[in-house]
């Protein structure tokens, strides 16, 4: 039996009116609290990505070395072929934001395995943290003598640090008073999603679509060096073959005009899905196979339409692209940016490659 007092709960009005894509997705989360919730792998992953993306004209390579034995070095910017100079960035995945005594083990390390020889000085290290660093480490890391000296206050309570003499002998305290304190610094979180946003791996790493905008391509005048293009071929000889006569050149095809606008348009197509393949390079991590994956997908709609029976070949290009044009594209991750004259020039790709012929 109902109990008729049970009242029917209203919408959290907090939630506002909900689009499709949220009702389907859920309510997209801001890339700051998604730091806060990515896993600490995730984290170092992402701080790669970083630096081989928006750091790439500073260092030369980048090494993500996280893990039991990383020696108190998260991710490593070498700046150059040696691998001696280089940045370190120690990630520390935590609930809250940075305080003292979160860090006191990491430069306990740091002064251990340089003392011992094991690696030199990093030109920096920074601290990196989804939720930033408080304020008291804030100060600590902006005045290096008195960050040094509370490390010596704090060293007996953080140097039990796994596989190394982190006993402060006397020796050790002289080479920790010789350091320059200044090299650690850390990372805020906000300035880190702003500047990751720049690199190919932000839409995959925060989602909210592809933030390049995409170009036109420049398309310049038919050179007769073109002719050695698989795909250029193959429509001069579909053309012959509607014609019946030999196309030897473009001044040739000049004389049929409805065949030379249409080539002009064909070039044209081509050349626009050789942009999109190389916005997709500029916009997509590296070794993503979304424009591969297009091609295929265009390849699989428009094949049986281009192996039929024509009475020439001219005809198989205008039913085999027309086929081409009419394919919705739905999961993508180039769908928002993919035009009609992208899918036509697939095709074209797709002669280029052999893996369809018009005659």
């Amino acid at each position: 039996m109902e109990d008729s007092n049970l009242v029917e709960p209203e919408p959290p009005k907090s939630l506002g009116r909900l689009t499709n894509s949220e009702i389907i997705l859920g309510i997209a989360i801001p890339p700051i609290d998604r730091l806060k919730i990515i896993s600490s792998d995730s984290f170092e992953d992402l701080i790669r990505e970083w630096i081989a993306g928006y750091c790439k004209k500073k260092y030369n390579s980048v090494l993500r070395t996280g893990g039991a034995n990383d020696k108190g070095r998260d991710v490593i910017g070498f700046c150059d072929e040696s691998k001696l100079e280089y940045d370190n960035f120690q990630c520390k995945h935590y609930d809250h934001p940075l305080m003292p005594s979160d860090i006191w083990g990491e430069i306990i390390k740091l002064c251990c395995y340089t003392y011992r020889g094991d690696y030199q000085l990093p030109r920096k290290y920074y601290f990196v943290a989804p939720q930033g660093v408080g304020g008291t480490l804030a100060g600590y890391l902006g005045n290096p003598t008195e960050l040094k000296a509370r490390l010596i206050d704090n060293w007996e309570k953080n140097k039990s640090i796994g596989a190394i003499d982190s006993e402060l002998t006397t020796e050790l305290s002289i080479y920790i008073k010789s350091l320059d304190f200044s090299i650690f610094t850390f990372l805020d979180p906000q300035d880190l999603i702003e500047q990751h946003k720049e690199t190919n791996y932000y839409s995959a790493r925060f989602g909210g679509g592809l933030l390049k905008r995409r170009l036109e391509p420049e398309l310049l005048g038919y050179e007769e060096s073109e002719f050695s293009l698989k795909f250029i071929e193959q429509l001069f000889l579909a053309y012959a073959d509607c014609l019946k006569h030999e196309i030897k050149g473009i001044a040739d095809l000049k004389k049929s005009k409805p065949h030379y606008e249409h080539f002009g348009r064909q070039r044209n197509s081509f050349y626009w899905a050789e942009s999109l393949n190389q916005f997709s390079r500029d916009s997509l991590p590296e070794g993503d196979r979304s424009f591969d994956e297009l091609k295929e997908e265009i390849y699989q709609g428009v094949v049986d339409i281009c192996l039929a029976h024509y009475d020439d070949a001219y005809k198989r290009i205008i039913q085999t692209t027309l086929e081409a044009s009419k394919i919705t594209i739905h999961s993508n991750a180039l769908v928002s940016v993919t035009k009609v004259m992208d899918k036509i020039g697939l095709c074209h790709h797709l002669v280029n490659e052999e893996k369809l012929k018009w005659i």
